[in-house]
Formats: C-alpha cells, structure tokens, sequence
C-alpha cells in the first residue's frame, strides 16, 4: 500500500498530492473520488489516520471539508479543512489566498458541472511529442471517428482529447485506444484533466479537431 506523505498547513488543514500511481494501486480512478465509495472511504479513513498519528491531527466530531484539486495532469491535491463555527469564514479566505492560481479553474470546473457536461460520454486524453503526431493519427482516425475532439499545447506536448459516447460501441473504442497508443502517451482521462488543460495550456483547436488537421494536411 503507497505511504501517504501529509504535509500540515496549519492547526485547520492539511494536504497531500496523490499520483496516478498512487491511485492506481488502490484501485481508484481520479473520478471515483467525487463519489462516496468503500475504496474512497477507506482512501480517506487512512488520510485522517495518518493525520493523526503524525501531526496529532484531530478530526472526531468536527465538521470536515474534503477538496479535490488537479495540480497537473497526473496528479491531485487533497485538502482538508477543520470546520467551526468561529473559523469557517477565515479559513475559507485561507484556502482561496494558498490556492490563488486554481480558482478561475475551480469556477470553470462548477460551471462545467452545472450545464457543460454529457452525462453520456466519457473522454480519452493523450499527449504527443511532436504536432506531426497528432496530425498522422487524425489522418489515420477521421474516416472512422466523428466525435468532439480539441487540441492543446502545454509543457511542449501536444495534447488531444477525444470524445467517447458511453453507448457506442466498445470494440471501437478500444481500436481507438490502441491506435493512440501508437503515437501518444495516455493521461488521466476525466473532465477535471480536460479544464486543467484548458485553464493552463494553449487552445490550438476548440473543436473539431480531428476532423480540421485531417482536412488540412490530407494529401
């Protein structure tokens, strides 16, 4: 089981950065964590366990704030809050002030869950070395693939994310896996990556993105 490092912001919080190896090994995807679970639960008793044992971290009968937060990605950042009645408000003005570079994410992220998201399509995200990459596996890809797709530039790899409807055909999808696997590097596939991307990355191509470079560089 992966040692949790748990670092102390202060008497009210902690936090701590979980890999992809590391929720990989307990079995969670990054999505799983907005959604009450056993493996979650347990994921979570552990965190306010090892709390406890290394900062005399407290938690029984106090009121808990549990925030997710991508900080590349790969990678997301648990912090938890002690809640009061005295100090509810200064330590929501803490969290925001240590946060400051995430908020315009955290407000896209809640307009993305209020009105944005197809609750019946799952996405694949996939980075590229190079843009002559992408454009050969959206040539191979466009007589077949007809979905949204965007493409975004950041930390000098090129990065597609594709559009998987939940009631297509799963023989397709893993064809697709396969073909992208000859030509990128997979990324944690959720619609959390996708407005990291967004936030902090170049927007080369908003939508269409198979669909334009195919057409563009088609022979």
């Amino acid at each position: 089981m992966i040692e949790l490092k748990i670092e102390k912001i202060n008497e009210s919080q902690i936090k701590l950065i979980l890999t992809q190896a590391d929720l990989s090994e307990r079995n969670i995807k990054l999505e799983d964590l907005t959604i009450p679970s056993e493996k979650t639960q347990e994921l979570f008793h552990d965190i306010m366990e090892t709390a406890l044992e290394e900062y005399d971290f407290i938690s029984e009968n106090t009121p808990l704030m549990v925030e997710a937060v991508p900080v590349g990605l790969d990678s997301i950042m648990i912090i938890v809050t002690k809640i009061d009645s005295k100090s509810q408000e200064s330590i929501g003005a803490k969290i925001l002030s240590q946060q400051k570079d995430l908020r315009r994410f955290k407000r896209k992220s809640l307009v993305f869950q209020e009105g944005e998201s197809d609750k019946n399509s799952d996405i694949l995200i996939y980075s590229f070395a190079k843009l002559d990459d992408v454009i050969d596996f959206s040539l191979r890809i466009a007589d077949t693939y007809h979905d949204a797709s965007s493409l975004y530039k950041l930390y000098d790899r090129y990065f597609i994310v594709l559009q998987i409807k939940q009631d297509g055909d799963e023989n397709k999808a893993e064809e697709l896996e396969l073909i992208l696997g000859e030509y990128g590097q997979k990324h944690i596939s959720v619609q959390l990556s996708k407005y990291y991307l967004i936030e902090h990355g170049e927007t080369i191509i908003e939508n269409k993105a198979i669909t334009l470079l195919s057409k563009c560089f088609t022979c």
